[in-house]
């Protein structure tokens, strides 16, 4: 009986099929439950089969493997990157301690890059891949989603989504444009660092807001900001002249 279950998500069908073949003879015990070509594919293979280890390829038709990783909702397998391009983003790779494999893949370091992920917990996983994004999105700019850990796991989230989020000591809320509101164990000033969005702008200690969605601004001492969705938000004396020079 296999041990554990893995997809291949590649474009390239030799390098799917080698991978497979190379898979086989190297770790047994590992079962290729499904393979794809492009991102839509890999994606609906991932939500309906429950995979322990993910071999992703990075550059695409029609997206990225980044792309893919970014559009998950929860993470619950490990990740190994494959890619021919020993580009920037095997830098980012790097420093998050994302695996990846270099093509022509070598079978030791495919079985090396096994052993290591396997003996990994795979919330270590959810966390790196977070990190990675949120690195990358700081990178390319194209890369408008965040991941944040909530209590069920990661959710990657669009920042223009985002109207204001607010912080309770040493949580946050974060409320968005769909009525949504998610709860996260961190401090605001942790959650400003991840959204990184010159969209958004601290008026407040408490208070953090994306400057397109303020419908009108209130004068007074410091003011208020009246949001998209109905909130009103109190601007801080000290910060009131920044924010004023913002708009």
């Amino acid at each position: 009986m296999k041990n554990h279950k893995a997809i291949i998500i590649d474009d390239e069908e030799h390098c799917r099929n080698a991978l497979k073949k190379q898979l086989s003879w190297s770790i047994p015990d590992l079962e290729i439950i499904g393979m794809a070509s492009n991102i839509s594919d890999g994606k609906k293979l991932l939500e309906t089969h429950n995979p322990d280890i993910l071999f992703l390829d990075i550059e695409m038709p029609g997206g990225s493997g980044f792309d893919l990783i970014a559009s998950m909702q929860n993470i619950s397998f490990h990740v190994i990157f494959t890619t021919a391009y020993d580009e920037y983003a095997i830098d980012a790779i790097k420093l998050n301690a994302v695996d990846y494999l270099l093509k022509p893949i070598d079978g030791e370091e495919l079985v090396t890059a096994y052993n290591k992920i396997i003996a990994k917990q795979k919330a270590e996983t959810g966390t790196q891949l977070e990190s990675l994004i949120n690195h990358l999105r700081k990178q390319n700019k194209n890369i408008n989603k965040i991941a944040l850990p909530t209590q069920e796991g990661l959710e990657f989230i669009c920042t223009d989504s985002i109207i204001r989020c607010e912080s309770e000591g040493s949580y946050s809320y974060i409320y968005m444009k769909n009525d949504k509101k998610l709860f996260l164990s961190k401090t605001l000033k942790s959650l400003e660092s991840i959204i990184s969005d010159e969209s958004f702008i601290r008026v407040h200690h408490s208070h953090l807001v994306n400057i397109n969605c303020i419908k009108k601004y209130l004068k007074g001492a410091g003011g208020q900001l009246v949001m998209e969705d109905g909130s009103i938000i109190p601007v801080s004396k000290s910060k009131k002249n920044s924010f004023l020079e913002r708009l």
